[in-house]
């Protein structure tokens, strides 16, 4: 796993050089480092507005008794997509804004909460483990502790 880990990395990092290389090439190194700089800004900037959205759709689901599987795991597609778009580089630029279109997050989501690999749901009873009570409470005040005794 550290192996495969190690490599993507590294063939990701040789892979944004090049690309980074040539384009600094044909418009020059100060128009790319002003993109890599914009891409950067704009994507922080749409990342931080889905993040709002998706959280607020996640809190509907909440009111709504549901669980919000698929903003979770929308959530940390947009947290992958900020990293990608901090990055320097094209490549990640890239894949970071793919991530920002909402179908196409929403679609991941869909594909990760259907594999076998991560299960969302809540036991029967609400989602207790048999050690919760109902029951009501009722506040004294100093004063009304005073009078008891």
């Amino acid at each position: 796993m550290f192996l495969y880990l190690f490599i993507l990395i590294a063939g990701l990092s040789m892979a944004e050089l090049y690309v980074l290389i040539h384009v600094g090439a044909v418009i020059g190194a100060l128009p790319t480092i002003g993109l890599t700089i914009l891409t950067a800004i704009v994507g922080a900037s749409l990342v931080r507005s889905q993040g709002l959205q998706t959280a607020f759709k996640a809190q509907q689901k909440i009111n709504e008794g549901q669980i919000p599987a698929q903003q979770v795991i929308e959530g940390l597609m947009l947290v992958v997509a900020g990293a990608f778009l901090i990055m320097p580089g094209f490549i990640t630029d890239m894949c970071g804004m793919i991530l920002l279109v909402p179908p196409v997050r929403a679609y991941f989501a869909k594909r990760v909460l259907n594999s076998k690999h991560i299960n969302f749901q809540v036991p029967p009873g609400r989602g207790g483990d048999g050690n919760t009570f109902e029951g009501e409470f009722q506040r004294h005040d100093d004063n009304d502790h005073d009078r008891l005794n």
